[in-house]
């Protein structure tokens, strides 16, 4: 006598299922956070070739570094849209890629730096650091020369931002300024930042200018 085959019963597919779905919510995350981590890794080789193209482009200008901005015009403004320079286009020929001046985990809204000279206008995913820009002493790199720097592996020339070429910060060299933009914890809590001397590394927001020590967004270190 042959036994007809016996089928799964309704608690046993709800278990199955529920399997399933711990399962799912467990390891969910971990692949999110395994993307995201191939991101940062991404994000981290275009800002170390853009310093590295600043140091290039430094070599071939008496050692300066560019600034945020440039009168293309002679209207004796550097921010008119359209029209001015942005250190992107002054490193673009030394990189030869635009794509690099786009994080991968960042789409902002407008239209992306395409590598012409007159990018005022355009968006990004890396700012230079201006943060002490209005400070007087200490002041940020950027249109410094490379002798100003007296270490040049601690002080960020750039890093990432939310589409603007130019990072917003409080004009002071105040010890404990954290970051607040969105950028500063896109990967993992945390973003890239390009060094000076070439290198590249990842950071949290609290870690770059600490109450005692060394601040990373001054020229001067302190």
């Amino acid at each position: 006598m042959t036994r007809s085959p016996r089928g799964f019963t309704l608690i046993e597919l709800l278990v199955v299922i529920a399997i399933i779905a711990i399962l799912a919510a467990i390891l969910f995350p971990v692949f999110a956070r395994a993307r995201e981590k191939a991101r940062q890794t991404n994000c981290t080789s275009n800002v170390k070739q853009i310093v590295l193209g600043m140091a290039m482009y430094a070599q071939d200008y008496d050692e300066l570094m560019p600034r945020e901005d440039y009168d293309m015009d002679g209207n004796g403004s550097g921010n008119d849209d359209g029209v001015d320079m942005t250190w992107r286009a002054c490193l673009f020929p030394y990189v030869k890629n635009a794509q690099l001046f786009q994080c991968p985990s960042l789409r902002p809204s407008g239209t992306y730096f395409d590598g012409r000279y007159n990018d005022r206008g355009l968006v990004g995913g890396y700012t230079i650091n201006d943060i002490h820009q209005d400070s007087g002493v200490p002041t940020p790199p950027g249109g410094q020369a490379l002798a100003m720097v007296g270490d040049a592996s601690g002080v960020v020339y750039i890093t990432e931002s939310d589409g603007s070429y130019e990072s917003a910060g409080t004009g002071v060299n105040t010890h404990g300024y954290v970051r607040t933009a969105t950028a500063a914890t896109r990967h993992n809590g945390g973003c890239n930042y390009g060094f000076v001397d070439g290198h590249a590394k990842w950071y949290t927001p609290n870690m770059l200018c600490p109450t005692s020590g060394d601040c990373l967004y001054s020229l001067e270190m302190e």
